[in-house]
C-alpha cells in the first residue's frame, strides 16, 4: 500500500473512483503523512459526516432536463434564426458541463453504490450524452488523483501546447514551443477546442482497444454524434445548425476549462525527486474557489478541491462541512491552505502561464544569437 493513503477493502482509496466511503486502516501510522491524515480522518469521521444518508442529484438532473427542453423548443420554433441558435448552442454547452458533473459524481460512486448500475450510468452519461469515453476518463482521473500536479505522472498537466513548469517548457519542441511562449493569451482559445479534443481522444481510446467495454462504448459514442449532427441538420437550416454545434462544443470546452483550471493550475508542481508527502501534496497542489451558493453550483462542488482530493468519495453537499474541519486543521499545522475568489484564481493562472511562457522567450536561441 502507498504510504499515507487510507485503504478500502485492501485497495488504496484512489486506485479507482468507484469505491465505498468507509475507511479501513492497515497497520500503524509510520510517517508524518499517515499520522496527519489519520488524525484528520478521525476528526471527519467523528463529525458524523461519513454517516449521512445519500443525497439526491435530482436538482442538477432537473436543471439538465430543463436546459435540454429549452434547447429543443428553440430549435423547433426558431430553426432559421442564427442568433437564437447561437444562444441555443451556448445553453447546450452549459448543459454538457452539468451532465459532466453528474458523470464525475458517478465516477466517484457518490450517487450509486452498486458497481453495475453505477457503470451503466457512467457509460450513458459520458459516452452517450457527452461523447467522452467513460473508461478513458476514469483512468485519467484516477492517475490525476493519485499524483496531482506531478510533472511526470499527472495526465492533467500533460498537454502538448501548454507547459506548467520551466522544465516542461524547455522540453517542448517545435511547433509547441512557439505556442508555449504566448500560452497565457492562447489558453482561453485552446479551451474552446477542448470538448472536440475529448471526442477525438475518446474514439482513439476505443479504436485502439483500450476501452474496457469496447463495443458498448463505441456504439454509444457513435450514437452521440449521430444524434447531435442528425438532429441539428434535420431540424435547423444549414448555417444555424453549424453555429449551434460550434457554439455548444466551444462553450462546453471553455466552461470545463474555467472549472478545472482553478483546481490546480498555478499551484505547486512536484516531481519524482521531491520530498512532499502524499497528504501535503494533495493540499499544496490544490486551490479552493471561495464557496457561495452560486460558486458551489457553477463548479459542481469542485471549488472545494482540497477537500475533494483528500476525501474523493464525499458528495458535493458534504464538502462544505469537510472544509470547516480541513481548513483549521491545515492552518494549525502551518500547511498552506489556498482559497481565493474566481477572478483571483484566474489571475493567478494567467500570471503563472505568462511566467512560464516568458522563460521560453528568454531562452529562445534565435533571440540569444541576435542579442
Amino acid at each position: 500500500m502507498d504510504q499515507g493513503r487510507p485503504s478500502i477493502a485492501g485497495e488504496t482509496v484512489l486506485s479507482k473512483p468507484e469505491f465505498s466511503p468507509w475507511l479501513v486502516w492497515e497497520g500503524e501510522a509510520t510517517n508524518s503523512s499517515q499520522r496527519e491524515f489519520s488524525e484528520l480522518c478521525r476528526h471527519v469521521k467523528g463529525s458524523g459526516l461519513l454517516e449521512r444518508k445519500p443525497a439526491s442529484r435530482w436538482l442538477r438532473a432537473g436543471i439538465v432536463l430543463t436546459l435540454l427542453a429549452l434547447v429543443s423548443a428553440g430549435m423547433v420554433l426558431w430553426h432559421n434564426s442564427l442568433a437564437v441558435q447561437i444562444i441555443n448552442g451556448t445553453l447546450l454547452g452549459f448543459a454538457f458541463m452539468q451532465i459532466g458533473f453528474l458523470m464525475h459524481d458517478v465516477g466517484h460512486r457518490q450517487i450509486l453504490r452498486s458497481p453495475t448500475p453505477n457503470r451503466v450510468a457512467g457509460l450513458l452519461l459520458a459516452n452517450l450524452m457527452v461523447g467522452v469515453s467513460y473508461s478513458w476518463w476514469v483512468d485519467k482521473h484516477n492517475r490525476h488523483h493519485r499524483n496531482p500536479n506531478h510533472v511526470d505522472l499527472d495526465p492533467d498537466v500533460d498537454f502538448a501546447p501548454l507547459a506548467f513548469s520551466r522544465e516542461q517548457a524547455k522540453a517542448k519542441k517545435w511547433p509547441w514551443r512557439s505556442v508555449v511562449k504566448y500560452q497565457a493569451f492562447l489558453f482561453p482559445v485552446l479551451l474552446l477546442g477542448e470538448h472536440v479534443n475529448m471526442h477525438v481522444l475518446a474514439f482513439d481510446h476505443v479504436l485502439r482497444g483500450r476501452a474496457k467495454y469496447r463495443w458498448a462504448e463505441g456504439i454509444l459514442l457513435v450514437c452521440h454524434h449521430l444524434a447531435c449532427f442528425g438532429i441539428a441538420f434535420s431540424v435547423l437550416s444549414p448555417l444555424p445548425a453549424i453555429a449551434f454545434l460550434a457554439c455548444s462544443k466551444a462553450i462546453a470546452g471553455l466552461y470545463a476549462g474555467m472549472v478545472f483550471a482553478p483546481n490546480h493550475k498555478g499551484m505547486l508542481m512536484v516531481d519524482s525527486g521531491g520530498q512532499v508527502n502524499w497528504f501535503r501534496q494533495q493540499v499544496l497542489t490544490s486551490r479552493n474557489v471561495r464557496p457561495s451558493p452560486i460558486n458551489d453550483f457553477l463548479y459542481g462542488g469542485l471549488n472545494y478541491q482540497i477537500e475533494h482530493h483528500l476525501f474523493p468519495f464525499l458528495r458535493q453537499d458534504q464538502l462544505g462541512a469537510a472544509r470547516a474541519i480541513v481548513r483549521p486543521f491545515c492552518l494549525e499545522r502551518g500547511i498552506r491552505y489556498h482559497e481565493t475568489g474566481i477572478f483571483q484564481s484566474l489571475k493567478e493562472i494567467f500570471h503563472h502561464l505568462q511566467e512560464i511562457g516568458a522563460s521560453v522567450r528568454v531562452d529562445d536561441p534565435a533571440k540569444i544569437l541576435n542579442s
